[in-house]
């Protein structure tokens, strides 16, 4: 009897539902595009024609990526999973611009040909050096895990995250400051909005017993970098690494 009983139990066990794509991606790639919108417009949107190539290409091609996550999302909610593939294989190419222009724009801004004095740029400079490690490895570990539509999603989500802190700040300065000098208080309500999407998506996977470790990665190293933006900056080792960086343009 227990023989018998054993088959009929466990066929009435319920099934575990396959993962659904991660919504995150929609909202947080919508995030970022109104934000680079709102934030770039008075410097980049409504001057294009007087804006350098350098600046060019690194303003189209944040904003591309921003809309290639957001055209990504849409993809497999609609299950076009072999568009999906060959776009997210085409996008290994801006991917690489968009990392190779950063760069460039980091170095002009410590170099003070972008007009920002040093100070100011060793500031916001901060974010861009602090982030590029985590945009770098969460996209590669998200080509990596690509057949895991659960932790490709998330790391995804997290390289729109690390690419948004100035469209982020810029954004809010305008809509609540505007003033240079509002730049700097911008990152405070720049990196709370960050983590607490971060904190709410780690709920809501916890919640459906499906965390991992991307979205936990990414929250605490924006806290980490949200704790030492301001430190950081009487620290001599980082003092000499920006000056050097400096020099290269």
């Amino acid at each position: 009897m227990a023989t018998q009983a054993e088959p009929q139990a466990a066929s009435n066990r319920p099934r575990k539902k396959p993962a659904s794509p991660f919504g995150g991606s929609i909202p947080i790639g919508v995030i970022g595009l109104v934000a680079t919108i709102i934030g770039f417009l008075p410097t980049f949107f409504s001057r294009l024609a007087k804006v350098d190539a350098i600046h060019l290409t690194h303003g189209w091609t944040m904003t591309g990526w921003i809309v290639l996550v957001l055209v990504q999302a849409t993809l497999i909610r609609s299950r076009l999973y072999k568009y999906h593939r060959f776009l997210g294989w085409c996008s290994l190419a801006l991917f690489a611009a968009m990392v190779i222009t950063s760069c460039q724009v980091l170095v002009l801004m410590l170099s003070g040909k972008s007009g920002l004095p040093f100070e100011a740029a060793k500031f916001f400079g901060y974010s861009d050096i602090v982030d590029m490690p985590l945009l770098l490895f969460s996209f590669g570990a998200a080509i990596y895990w690509r057949k895991d539509r659960h932790m490709h999603s998330r790391l995804m989500a997290v390289t729109v995250l690390t690419s948004i802190v100035p469209a982020l700040a810029r954004m809010f300065n305008i809509l609540v400051w505007r003033s240079f000098e509002g730049l700097y208080h911008a990152m405070h309500p720049t990196y709370l909005l960050i983590l607490g999407v971060l904190g709410f998506a780690i709920l809501s996977d916890r919640k459906i017993g499906r965390l991992s470790w991307p979205l936990p990665l990414a929250f605490g190293w924006f806290s980490l970098a949200y704790a030492t933006q301001w430190p950081m900056m009487n620290a001599h080792w980082y003092d000499a690494l920006t000056r050097y960086l400096g020099s290269l343009a």
